[in-house]
């Protein structure tokens, strides 16, 4: 029964009949529930300008004063207020009001020198390193003035000093760029919920300097250190390992590592989440609360629960604070510190508003943490334990108290082995949709792969590694060596079985991303599959939820426009697209951005990102018109996650090491990448003609489509264009023209030549003036705006432009 406390209650007033008076369960859930829909509602394409969310949240709130001191029913208006008040918060968190110092008032065009400090673990990202910087000054004309703001700053690789270091670096400032695609990732977004509007990019290590007077690094820094000193001594999986699960710091994480994770779905392993802090929570109480128990008359003026529920937090606290504050470990310290709030008010089986109050306080701090992975599949899994485990698990321990001492035992460890396996099976059955639709692999053997892997690396070797780092804070190095060798054992063996069953074939499959339609009826048809009342009602529901999620699947290639389809994506100027053909065929193209012997590059293009989001598997052919290290990293990923015909290349640029493994990756698969100019490439896709070009000496490839007597011409990355070189033939009209953005102020004459009916024109930003100074009767767009598909057909052609 629940308490008054619990629920949305229209108290009874005199000639008020009781049956009026309604009551809401749990009414925090709700109220969390109100609050996340109004913060992803934008995301959804809701609009309210400010001016109006202020008006309705002044509103709703003085009618909810006034249905409080009318003591009528508001269950309804505390929602809406708290809908609004989510949308309230995403506004606030993405375009917040800066103070006149802040990083984002300062110079763009030109760089500046900074002063700043270190405040979170920098990580090692393949052949760069990110610093987390916090501002203090910046160097005016006029001398040094005062600056505040968080920055990224991405380096070369270099020795990452500690948090807190003083620094002074020479950087040009930039806004995040947020490439308009559909699927892409909202890195804007992603840096926002860090508080992060400014990044930066060190040309060379010696444009960072570390200033050694700057002061003492901070305690918990100097803590971190002695562990990193402790770690070294291990080899590297197990020291990675033990960083990532003591410090959160994943820098030495390699690709290989998580990928195996990945694949065998136990990356919940390598970040501190709520199994970490709440074994370090449920130690500290029973410690507590077994001394307690050691004195009866102390017992007689003190409430043991509670001294024991006060004396849990405060390890969980400083668990967090020697981790070093990274976004899991708040979020696994919150929810943590929620439950222990109930147990201490003495409600310990209100889960459900334990979890609830801690999505509410994540979200009030940060609104945009609802986007991360991490949140989603945090408390998606804890739900879904709270929902299917109770009822798959109902009575089951009754029976064991009715049955004889051995029966008891026997089955005790029975049932404790099925709750293992359902628990995992529920995690990975929970979460899958959301893996989908973030890391676009789902592994097969996740919930068998936990089974082992979760009592070896959580169990075993992680309460010994945080004895470990007890010991070595209280400087007792060698107990601490003493402990890491002992944990050293189940973790090794623990990832061991991770690393062979990410070998074994089928153990991940790669998927699409899911539409949110989808993912709203998986999770529709396992809440009916297994209802606490299971009518027709429920049947049908899932019935529907289950016919939803296979036309969904079935229906878009049945209902596909049979029509040349051809999408140019938005960039940082390098060239990405796919063309469709009438028979349903593709072919994917791409060309890197002008690039230089030894240049760093080779970052992940939208390319993939769109191809999943459309859900195609399957490639015909692949063609770079140009294949350097700046793409080589794109085609790795679509020759590892799609079903690729075959590759082509025009010409070679800039090598690095996403190129060589590129090519050991096809040679290995007897699928080497044919020359356009030496290997007899196709003269058609389907009933679609293609035709490379080659552009002046350089030896650039542009491409070339025809169907029904019209033309479109694809140029690679260049500065400089020959239109009489693609003059078509008599007769046949130019549809489209896509171009870069560093041909744009040199196109006049090109245009004269080739009278195209569209211009799309490619690369970054500031090319947008471009558009509009096109001739009259050619429409221009331009990628920076949003993704462009060219539609041919008999009847003409037309243009879609995606809008996020």
């Amino acid at each position: 029964m629940e308490s008054g406390e619990d629920n949305f209650s229209s108290h009874c007033v005199p000639g008020r009949p009781a049956s009026a008076d309604r009551q809401v369960a749990r009414p925090l859930v709700w109220l969390t529930l109100a609050l996340i829909l109004g913060v992803a509602a934008p995301s959804w394409g809701l609009a309210i300008p400010g001016v109006w969310l202020a008006a309705g949240l002044l509103s709703l709130g003085l009618l909810l004063v006034w249905s409080w001191w009318t003591r009528r029913g508001a269950a309804w208006l505390a929602l809406a207020f708290f809908f609004l008040l989510g949308a309230a918060f995403y506004q606030q968190a993405l375009h917040p009001v800066f103070p006149p110092h802040h990083l984002t008032f300062l110079p763009q065009d030109r760089e500046v020198v900074l002063r700043a400090r270190l405040n979170r673990p920098s990580r090692i990202r393949g052949e760069r390193v990110q610093l987390f910087l916090e501002a203090e000054a910046w160097r005016s004309p006029t001398g040094w003035r005062p600056a505040c703001g968080r920055l990224l700053v991405n380096s070369p690789p270099l020795a990452a000093p500690p948090v807190g270091t003083a620094v002074v670096l020479q950087v040009r400032l930039r806004a995040p760029r947020v490439l308009q695609n559909p699927g892409g990732f909202d890195r804007g977004r992603y840096l926002a919920a860090d508080g992060i509007f400014r990044m930066a990019t060190l040309r060379q290590p010696e444009d960072l300097i570390i200033l050694a007077n700057a002061g003492a690094l901070p305690l918990g820094e100097r803590l971190r250190g002695r562990i990193r000193r402790l770690l070294g001594e291990l080899p590297p999986a197990p020291r990675a390992m033990y960083l990532a699960m003591l410090l959160g710091d994943q820098g030495e994480i390699s690709p290989e590592m998580r990928q195996a994770f990945s694949r065998t779905g136990t990356s919940h392993l390598l970040v501190i989440n709520g199994m970490h802090l709440g074994a370090v929570a449920a130690v500290a109480y029973f410690l507590c609360f077994w001394g307690l128990r050691r004195f009866p008359r102390l017992l007689l003026r003190l409430n043991a629960v509670q001294v024991s529920t006060l004396v849990a937090a405060a390890p969980v606290v400083a668990y967090a604070w020697v981790a070093g504050g990274s976004p899991s470990t708040h979020r696994a310290e919150i929810m943590v510190l929620a439950y222990l709030l109930l147990l201490f008010l003495g409600r310990p089986r209100e889960v459900w508003s334990a979890l609830a109050l801690a999505a509410l306080a994540i979200l009030c701090l940060s609104p945009l943490r609802l986007y991360s992975a991490s949140f989603q599949l945090s408390f998606v899994t804890v739900a879904a334990l709270l929902y299917f485990l109770p009822r798959w698990f109902r009575g089951a321990r009754e029976k064991l108290s009715t049955s004889g001492r051995l029966a008891s035992w026997t089955n005790l460890l029975w049932l404790r082995g099925k709750e293992a396996g359902a628990t995992s099976l529920v995690a990975t059955l929970a979460t899958a949709p959301l893996v989908a639709a973030h890391f676009q692999v789902v592994s097969l053997l996740g919930a068998a792969v936990n089974l082992a892997a979760i009592p070896l690396v959580l169990l075993l070797a992680l309460p010994l590694g945080e004895a470990a780092v007890l010991a070595q804070s209280l400087h007792l190095t060698p107990v601490a060596q003493g402990l890491l060798a002992l944990g050293r054992i189940p973790l090794e063996l623990g990832y061991g079985v991770i690393t062979w069953a990410a070998g074994l074939p089928g153990s991940a499959l790669t998927v699409s991303i899911p539409t949110w339609l989808q993912i709203a009826a998986y999770f529709l048809l396992l809440f009916l599959l297994f209802a606490r009342r299971r009518d027709w009602r429920t049947w049908a529901g899932a019935g529907a939820a289950a016919l939803i999620l296979a036309g969904t699947v079935a229906l878009p290639p049945v209902l596909a426009h049979h029509d040349l389809e051809i999408t140019c994506l938005d960039t940082n100027g390098s060239l990405a697209g796919v063309a469709v053909t009438p028979q349903g065929q593709r072919l994917a193209f791409s060309a890197p951005r002008a690039s230089w012997p030894g240049q760093r590059g080779g970052s992940l293009s939208p390319l993939p990102g769109y191809l999943h989001w459309r859900q195609w598997r399957r490639l015909d052919q692949v063609l770079a018109l140009t294949l350097a290290q700046g793409n080589g990293l794109e085609l790795l990923t679509l020759a590892r996650q799609f079903q690729v015909g075959q590759f082509w290349y025009g010409r070679r640029g800039p090598e690095g090491p996403a190129y060589y493994e590129l090519m050991n990756l096809l040679g290995d698969q007897n699928r080497s990448p044919r020359s356009l100019e030496r290997g007899h490439p196709p003269k058609a896709l389907g009933s679609v003609g293609l035709e490379f070009l080659r552009l002046g000496e350089a030896g650039d490839i542009a491409l070339r489509l025809s169907h029904q007597g019209r033309l479109v011409l694809i140029i690679p990355p260049v500065r400089h264009l020959d239109a009489a070189a693609l003059a078509p033939a008599p007769g046949v009209r130019v549809a489209g023209l896509i171009i870069p953005g560093t041909l744009a102020p040199t196109l006049g004459a090109s245009l004269e030549q080739l009278r195209p009916e569209i211009v799309v024109i490619y690369g970054s930003p500031p090319m947008a003036a471009s558009a509009s100074g096109l001739p009259g009767g050619v429409r221009g767009y331009l990628t920076g705006e949003g993704a462009v598909s060219l539609r041919l057909s008999g009847q003409g052609v037309g243009v879609r432009q995606w809008r996020p």
